[in-house]
Parts: structure tokens; sequence; C-alpha cells
């Protein structure tokens, strides 16, 4: 997932090769529809994301339009009704206007057949999306879970800080791992895990269990100002061995060599701050993340608004072993520091670590294509 990922696995997808699971047939979409928030990495230009509590859709027909996808649907006419309607979005790429936009997703409101390529092809121009390699590049963000406590306690000793003023909030992640922001009243939390608060800070969110048996959102509040790294290139770098890169095994080998974990964290300058709150945070268009369906997109080439289709590996219920491919219908909502350029896409896949494993599993190349009205 580019920063938020150690590995990209490239899945070559044939279209004839696909078929539509029955609904009992998804548990991994299933799963994916849990209420918890979540936003996007480091994302100062993401107002935030919170899944709704929406049993997603297993693509199966007579029924498109299942909740989920009703429900994107709505955002992103919502999204489109206060623009100009002659307005052209994406000026690097498919420079549809507005109307267009807003045409299109009146339609699929409308659509009472299959959500497929063939099907939706009789009302719906499917314009081809790709990277330079010839498809659309996925990766994916996810929601992590905390265990945490409201005071520092022999456990949870490692501070989650609110944004400092000013003259404290460009320092090094360094500096404050060595303790300059303690004692400032600066807290929102402890917890318990240094490397699983460093993934939380990578996807810009996390969901909080405190001890007193509450929970709350952790929100991006803001960062120190530094370019980011990753730790598993540094990790990859020293040559250690950890075996797959994944945040799993990441966490497990720090974990049993405590004595890297100062220099693995800190070689990513980035530090990003906190801030409790128990609302729902948003995407970048003022809706509500859907899991499996939310995707952010470089907005200068593909428009917030837009609605496309894509064939992605289908998972079990643990997000992974992928299983054949099924067609998914996605919303263009978000944006992404490192989602740059045509044809690169980020889904939101969920909460916990099915939707971690998730993410590592859908990650790679695959077909995508923007669907638009043919004119009547």
């Amino acid at each position: 997932m580019f920063q938020r990922h150690m590995a990209t696995t490239l899945l070559t997808v044939v279209i004839s090769s696909v078929t539509t699971p029955s609904f009992a047939e998804a548990p991994l979409w299933e799963s994916w529809a849990q209420p918890y928030p979540q936003r996007g990495e480091f994302a100062p230009s993401r107002q935030g994301s919170l899944q709704p509590r929406l049993q997603l859709a297993a693509y199966s027909t007579p029924a498109p339009l299942s909740n989920p996808i009703k429900q994107g649907l709505l955002d992103q006419a919502r999204s489109l009704e206060n623009k100009p309607q002659w307005q052209r979005a994406a000026p690097l790429g498919r420079t549809l206007v507005n109307k267009t936009l807003m045409e299109t997703v009146q339609r699929l409101l409308n659509w009472q057949g299959a959500l497929l390529p063939d099907a939706l092809a009789q009302q719906f121009d499917l314009i081809p999306i790709s990277s330079s390699n010839g498809k659309g590049h996925f990766t994916g963000y996810y929601t992590p879970l905390l265990e945490g406590s409201r005071i520092r306690t022999a456990r949870f000793n490692v501070p989650v800080y609110s944004k400092p003023p000013n003259n404290l909030k460009n320092l090094s992640h360094a500096d404050i791992a060595r303790g300059a922001l303690a004692n400032k009243g600066l807290e929102v939390a402890w917890v318990d895990n240094a490397y699983l608060l460093y993934t939380a800070q990578l996807q810009g969110s996390a969901r909080i269990h405190y001890t007193d048996n509450t929970t709350a959102t952790l929100d991006y509040a803001g960062d120190n100002g530094r370019s980011f790294k990753s730790v598993a290139s540094y990790l990859v770098s020293k040559g250690y061995k950890i075996g797959a890169m994944n945040h799993h095994n990441i966490n497990q080998w720090l974990q049993n060599h405590p004595s890297v974990l100062f220099e693995a964290l800190t070689s990513n300058p980035r530090y990003i701050f906190f801030h409790e709150t128990q609302n729902s945070p948003r995407t970048a268009s003022g809706s509500l993340v859907i899991p499996g369906h939310t995707i952010a997109v470089d907005s200068r080439y593909i428009p917030h608004g837009s609605v496309l289709l894509a064939e992605l590996p289908r998972l079990d219920a643990a997000g992974k072993n992928p299983n054949g491919t099924e067609w998914r219908i996605l919303f263009a909502q978000d944006n992404g520091p490192a989602i740059k350029g045509d044809g690169r896409f980020d889904l939101y896949t969920g909460v916990g670590e099915s939707a971690s494993s998730a993410t590592y599993s859908i990650s790679g190349l695959h077909r995508v294509f923007m669907l638009v009205r043919k004119p009547t």
C-alpha cells in the first residue's frame, strides 16, 4: 500500500474468469461492515472517514442496489448537487462536467440490472482507467484497533500526543520519542505498543478501547511537518530477517527485538498528533466511508463524485486467500497524499486484523472502469 504497505502483490485478472458470488459466499464483505472510524495515511487532505453500520453487498442478481451501494450513490449525489453543473472536474484526466457525473449517479440509482460489465454497458460507457502498466494500481487502507488507558500505567506507557503549540509542533520524531513533549498536558491517551501506534499514525486514525471499557476515536490532528519514510523499508535496508513484511510480522519481530524499536520507529521522521472524538470523521467529499467501496483517488485525474467498476480479488473472512475475482462498485470520495496519478486507487477495507490482511491481498493491478451514462 504505497507508504502504508510494505508489499504489493501483482494480480493478473481476466474478465472472462469472473463469477458472481452469492451473498452467503462472501464472508469478507460482511466482515467489512463494522462500526468503527478510519482515516487515511497521514491525511491532512482527508477530513477523516467513518464506516456506517451497513451490510456489504455481495453482488448477487437481482438486487444490485443493496444498502452500501445505494448509500454510496446517494453520497455521491449529495457531493455533486451544490457544484456548478457545467464545471469540469479532473483537469488532467476525464474532464467530465458535474452534470454528467450527476446524471450517471441518478441512472445508477434507477438501475435494475446486474453490476457486471456486459449488463452495465447497455446504459453506461465503461471508460478504462489504468496506470502506466495498463491496469489500475490498487492499495488499501483500514482502521487499526488499539488498547489504551487514560492514565499512564506500567503496561500503558506509550503516550499519544495532541497537537502541541507552534513552538513545539516541528520537533523531530526522535525528540518526541525521547520525551520532548512529556509533562506538558498534551497526552491524549496511553497505549501499550509503540509499533501499533505507528500503524494508527500510518492510517491517520484508530479506534481505541480503554481500560474503563469506554471507546473513542483517535483522529488526525496534525503532524510535525516532516517527510514520511517507511519503517518496513528501513528494516529491509538494515538486512533484518523478518519474513513477510506485513504489520503482524513486523510487530512480532520488534517485540522480540526491543533494542531495535527506537531506531526503527524514529527512522520515519514524520510524527502524527491525534485528538479524541466520538464524532464521525469524514472523507474529503464529506461522506461516511463505506468499507469495500470507498476509494481515495487523485482528483486531478478522477473526479470526486464519480462511480467506478473494478475487478478485485475475492477474499475469505480473514482477508486472505484470494479465490477468484468479483466486480465491485467503487465510489471516488477520498484523497491520499501518496495517491498520485491516473489509475492510482486506495480502497478502504474495514476494521482490525482482517481488514489489515485485506489491504495486502487486494494490493496490486486490477481492471477498472469509470461508469459514464450514455446519452439518451
